[in-house]
């Protein structure tokens, strides 16, 4: 048999078996962050996992929509506790993280234009402020092609400490931001800084302002909570905890948005201690971790989700593996 009718066939065969007996009976949560301009993301050098194009999103809206039932988050809460699922297709809910302003330029024209609900997990102190996201800060300024040679020795005396050698093959920007977020959590911040300062450059915003939130939330898009600063849950004190999970959903809460009660972990770093005191607050809590969501399941504080790269949106084939790969997790 010629290999690409066998590739057609089982793409057919894949397809068939996701939409008729894996995917019904649950809610695939897909995941977006960063949306960006074609040009934008082609010229992007780092975090790119993290971003689509505005043409793949909308590519892949339509795809998914001819496909699923997009479900608003609330209504996927609302289907979990009555147990009654009237819908002939599988479902699907669209989420955003963090909060990025492109969500508001890139995203919400096509959300709106698709009429696709989703849901945007706010970092709340990030909102209308001229503080950016650390991550996106140190990778700008790593990635600045205007660097003299003693500010790249300097950076390299600062860093090398910190994650290594590995700074020193072609500064590996993904590498370095991965080994603080997972090493040196706490001083992320002052790193950042530190690194600006060699560079000789400052903070910039990168999040959503509360009027760009008040007018998404009057076209069918809901917010939920990120936290207020972004930390790592896991490593929190009690008391730190709660502060991060209440005062979130409280700030969220009091700009009179579209809300939906729901906690999005950052980094996807959550614990049965976390677990705990989300649920004191949360319906519903989202991480990170791949796999499919049972409608049948009521008040889960750690739903998978599916997380969508530029590539994946752009091909079938390849969300039909992640989808096929998902569904056998439970």
């Amino acid at each position: 048999m010629p290999r690409n009718i066998a590739k057609g066939m089982l793409g057919y065969l894949s397809k068939y078996l996701l939409d008729r007996l894996l995917l019904p009976g649950n809610c695939t949560v897909f995941t977006f962050h960063r949306v960006l301009s074609e040009s934008e993301y082609e010229a992007a050098t780092f975090q790119r996992s993290i971003a689509v194009s505005d043409v793949a999103l909308r590519q892949f809206l339509v795809g998914v929509k001819s496909r699923f039932e997009i479900i608003s988050l609330q209504e996927m809460i609302d289907i979990q506790n009555s147990g009654e699922s009237k819908g002939k297709r599988p479902y699907a809910c669209i989420t955003f993280d963090d909060g990025w302003y492109d969500n508001y330029t890139h995203a919400f024209p096509i959300l709106k234009s698709l009429e696709v609900p989703a849901t945007i997990f706010l970092s709340s102190d990030y909102i209308d402020s001229e503080a950016g996201f650390w991550w996106q800060n140190l990778g700008d300024a790593l990635s600045c092609n205007d660097l003299t040679q003693s500010q790249v020795d300097a950076i390299n005396l600062l860093l090398c400490p910190l994650v290594g050698q590995t700074i020193y093959s072609g500064w590996n920007v993904d590498r370095i931001i991965e080994v603080i977020k997972e090493q040196h959590y706490d001083e992320a911040m002052d790193i950042t800084q530190a690194v600006l300062d060699v560079a000789g450059q400052v903070l910039t915003s990168h999040g959503l302002s509360w009027a760009n939130c008040v007018e998404m939330s009057n076209h069918h898009i809901s917010f939920g909570s990120h936290t207020m600063t972004h930390p790592r849950l896991s490593l929190l004190s009690s008391k730190e905890l709660d502060d991060e999970l209440r005062c979130s959903k409280s700030s969220i809460k009091a700009k009179g948005l579209r809300y939906v009660n729901a906690i999005c972990y950052p980094y996807g770093d959550s614990d049965k201690n976390v677990w705990s005191i989300a649920g004191k607050y949360y319906d519903i809590g989202l991480s990170t971790a791949l796999g499919l969501q049972p409608l049948s399941e009521k008040s889960c504080l750690n739903i998978p989700r599916v997380n969508v790269s530029n590539i994946l949106a752009l091909h079938s084939s390849r969300l039909n593996y992640r989808l096929l790969r998902a569904s056998l997790k439970r």
